[in-house]
């Protein structure tokens, strides 16, 4: 009796792994969304990383150091270095900046002649 036992023991145990296995494939295969999901989430896990190692690189990067001199003719401090000044202009309609060509037709008319002489 021992060896039916252990033989019935053996087909539950085989049977639970099978379920089990085709259980975790319906799990993977049936949802559709699950790869992407494991897809988006390694690759904002790559991006995060990414970023903290930018901003450690950024922080461990020394000040620039510039030297000012004052100049008594002008009783300015003056920056030895080039340097580029951001000026925000605000709205701006670059269109309107354009050249428009605009041909003029000039005919003797009173109304349409030009000033020249």
């Amino acid at each position: 009796m021992d060896e039916s036992k252990g033989i019935f023991m053996v087909r539950i145990r085989t049977k639970q792994i099978i379920l089990y296995l085709i259980g975790v494939l319906l799990l993977v295969f049936g949802y559709p969304d699950f790869w992407n999901k494991v897809i988006d989430y390694h690759r904002l896990k790559e991006e995060i990383k990414r970023s903290t190692q930018e901003a450690e690189e950024a922080i461990s990067q020394p000040f620039e150091v510039q030297e000012l001199v004052y100049d008594s003719n002008s009783k300015r401090w003056k920056n030895k270095q080039h340097y580029f000044q951001v000026i925000h202009l605000g709205k701006v309609n670059f269109k309107s900046k354009q050249k428009v060509n605009i041909n003029t037709i000039e005919t003797n008319d009173d109304e349409n002649a030009s000033d020249s002489f």
